[in-house]
């Protein structure tokens, strides 16, 4: 066994088995297991490109997932899904709980610190709705004013002083993480997209465009037209964290691979990238409960 290339960021650790014909690994992510068990039923996957079924072996559950642009098959664990088996498409899924038992300790082991994570987590409950919304990574501190309107819906505003009002149906907890949700969107979209437009005019790297999403895993991503994709709880990272993902992405728009020649690229502009790397692992402690773990079913 030996170690592989870095993954996607997102994700933390990865090792190939049988000459990287298989590979396992598992993210950085912001919540806590799902523990469920179903029976599986073997599908007709010939006409689906990408299906996800859910199964148990070995006592442990696990997600089988077909993908059409796997190359080999991978092992990844995150709190929220659990563990992931992502296999090609014609892979003989016969072979998969013999894999799974294989890496039975791993799969504990990393479980294990999940829930350790978890329960030394010190952020307020993931039902409260927030109060303060700090922003680290673009250096604000917003205070959040609920008041109550009788009609429906909930009206966002910005007021001076840095506060954040949401007047309406504020009862409505739906309602207001929807609406926080899609400020914070736009916060990230007004911040934190120039910046990367800026590292990139400094660094002379090609970006086509960039976006802004809520992911429950990866941190960023790029595609092979340069266009990157950045999570919008960068917004709670450390600036030092959030510009090292920003490089990270930049990169990919010379290299879409995790080579050598990728991670020399990564080491000219960032030489603490595996300092920063180490951080990452845990940079989901940095995001608030009421937005990591309030994830939709």
């Amino acid at each position: 066994m030996q170690d592989s290339e870095a993954l996607p960021y997102g994700f933390v650790r990865r090792r190939a088995l049988n000459a990287g014909d298989i590979r396992f690994f598992y993210s950085s992510e912001l919540s806590i297991i799902r523990g469920c068990f179903f029976r599986f039923i073997k599908p007709d996957l010939s006409c689906m490109p990408t299906r996800s079924f859910i199964t148990n072996t070995v006592g442990i559950a696990y997600t089988l997932r077909v993908s059409s642009r796997a190359k080999y098959v991978r092992l990844k664990m995150s709190p929220y899904e659990g563990l992931v088996v992502v296999v090609p498409q014609g892979y003989d899924k016969t072979l998969v709980p013999s894999l799974v038992e294989s890496r039975k300790a791993w799969v504990l082991k990393v479980q294990r610190s999940f829930e350790k994570q978890r329960k030394e987590s010190s952020v307020p409950a993931a039902s409260a709705l927030p109060d303060v919304i700090g922003l680290a990574g673009i250096g604000e501190s917003w205070r959040i004013s609920y008041r109550h309107e009788p009609r429906p819906g909930i009206q966002v505003r910005e007021c001076d002083g840095c506060v954040l009002e949401l007047a309406g149906s504020v009862d409505d907890r739906a309602w207001c993480m929807a609406s926080i949700e899609g400020w914070l969107k736009r916060r990230a979209q007004s911040r934190l997209a120039p910046e990367l437009i800026r590292l990139a005019a400094e660094h002379g790297f090609t970006v086509s465009g960039v976006t802004v999403r809520k992911q429950k895993s990866r941190w960023g991503s790029c595609s092979s037209r340069g266009n990157i994709n950045l999570n919008l709880k960068l917004l709670f990272l450390p600036p030092l964290l959030v510009r090292y993902i920003m490089i990270h992405e930049l990169c990919h728009t010379l290299h879409m691979n995790h080579s050598s020649r990728y991670w020399n690229t990564v080491a000219r502009y960032d030489p603490d990238h595996e300092e920063h790397d180490r951080l990452m692992r845990h940079a989901w402690r940095h995001v608030p409960a009421w937005l990591a773990r309030a994830e939709p079913a």
